[in-house]
């Protein structure tokens, strides 16, 4: 038997999400979707899945990290209590081990894509909150397909070739409220929800919608997971090249 050497693909790392029941298997199990990892694979990167269920600390062996969607964040986190349309997470430590994927992100400067969830958690992460039911009138932002802006500029500019307007998948039912410390808002929806979020000290893009859903066939939707990989290469051959030492985020 042959073993193909993955050497030169990045290593983008893709926490996991933590459910009860998983179709084939008798008790709970780690999941991501296959949309994601094909993703990543398509567009040059080879994924390596994150337990969620135990601290990763290896996170120096990673060229990238692609963070994907998933059910609502602890309204607790943010100072909340949960309405009556909370969707939680399986896992109590869903939202801390998501947290540490974005803490080792920013630490060690891993370029990352931040996919709904995703980027809401960062959001919240950074002092902001969470609008826990994102009005349906005038535009639907469940399981739809809608334009939003992009600011110029951008890192999402660029990885979308300099586009100022696209048409994205989208489901969720809940939308960013009030602005965490430090990030900006670099796409809206024409209704005013927020669709993506940056930072300009950190090379992560954070995007409402979901480009996995149709990154097969859309070129804009497969051009953010182009972007992470590329981001992952550049990261791989310039800041990771002087050290290889393990660091610990906490």
């Amino acid at each position: 038997m042959t073993i193909l050497s993955t050497q030169s693909r990045p290593r983008i790392g893709v926490p996991a999400m933590w459910s009860k029941s998983v179709n084939g298997l008798r008790y709970s199990g780690s999941v991501v979707a296959n949309a994601v990892l094909e993703a990543i694979v398509r567009a040059g990167g080879q994924p390596l899945v994150i337990f969620p269920g135990a601290e990763f600390h290896d996170w120096d062996l990673l060229d990238g990290l692609v963070l994907p969607g998933g059910s609502d964040i602890d309204p607790a986190r943010y100072g909340q209590k949960p309405d009556e349309q909370l969707s939680p997470t399986d896992f109590s430590g869903q939202d801390d081990a998501d947290a540490r994927a974005i803490l080792a992100a920013e630490t060690l400067g891993i370029p990352a894509l931040l996919i709904c969830r995703g980027m809401q958690l960062w959001n919240v992460e950074r002092g902001g909150s969470m609008i826990q039911h994102w009005p349906t009138e005038p535009q639907e932002h469940v399981d739809t397909v809608h334009d939003v802006d992009i600011t110029p500029g951008t890192h999402l500019a660029q990885a979308l070739g300099e586009a100022t307007t696209v048409d994205v998948s989208s489901y969720h039912h809940q939308a960013v409220g009030k602005l965490g410390q430090g990030l900006q808002v670099v796409s809206r929806a024409e209704d005013g929800c927020i669709e993506a979020l940056e930072d300009p000290q950190h090379r992560i893009v954070a995007v409402q919608w979901h480009p996995e859903d149709r990154a097969h066939h859309h070129p804009t939707d497969h051009a953010l997971f182009t972007w992470i990989i590329s981001a992952a290469a550049d990261y791989r051959a310039t800041a990771r090249s002087t050290t290889r030492t393990h660091q610990e985020v906490s």
